[in-house]
């Protein structure tokens, strides 16, 4: 008798992306499990979904910024600082990928609980928000990092 293991099949096909407009780039499903370790729990679907409402709220952010860019002839976001490489990755692209998966997981974490048991679901609802908020914080970082502006904002009272 002989036992061979399988690596386990992504929970997304592969190759699969939500596509970009042509001027905003695809983002891989997969890429983004791996990325934040996401399980099989989270079904394809269920993922598509999730990176569609951080693409909506990631473009609909920086759409400003996006005319601006495309005013001075930019026909793709890697079109503009084209020369601003990370690990031989053009800089934009990576902040916007961070930014649209850190808002997927935010809603994946919001809507998506895990309260199945009885004592424990309230303490993991707890951490699961403040996981949602600490998504939001990097998607908001992502993004103003792509914005050029400063990380913090202060008012005096």
């Amino acid at each position: 008798m002989s036992f061979s293991a399988l690596p386990p099949s992504p929970a997304s096909p592969v190759n699969s992306v939500v596509e970009g407009d042509g001027w905003w780039p695809n983002v891989d499903l997969n890429a983004m499990r791996d990325a934040l370790r996401l399980t099989t729990m989270v079904t394809h679907p269920r993922l598509v979904a999730a990176l569609e409402g951080g693409v909506i709220s990631v473009t609909g952010e920086l759409e400003a910024w996006r005319a601006a860019h495309e005013g001075e002839g930019a026909a793709s976001l890697a079109d503009v600082a084209p020369t601003r490489r990370i690990a031989g990755q053009h800089r934009l692209t990576l902040l916007y990928t961070r930014a649209v998966r850190f808002a997927a997981a935010a809603e994946l974490a919001e809507l998506h609980r895990d309260l199945t048991a009885a004592q424990d679901g309230q303490a993991r609802a707890d951490t699961e928000e403040t996981t949602a908020q600490e998504y939001l914080r990097l998607s908001t970082l992502a993004i103003r990092d792509m914005l050029a502006v400063p990380r913090t904002a202060v008012e005096l009272i």
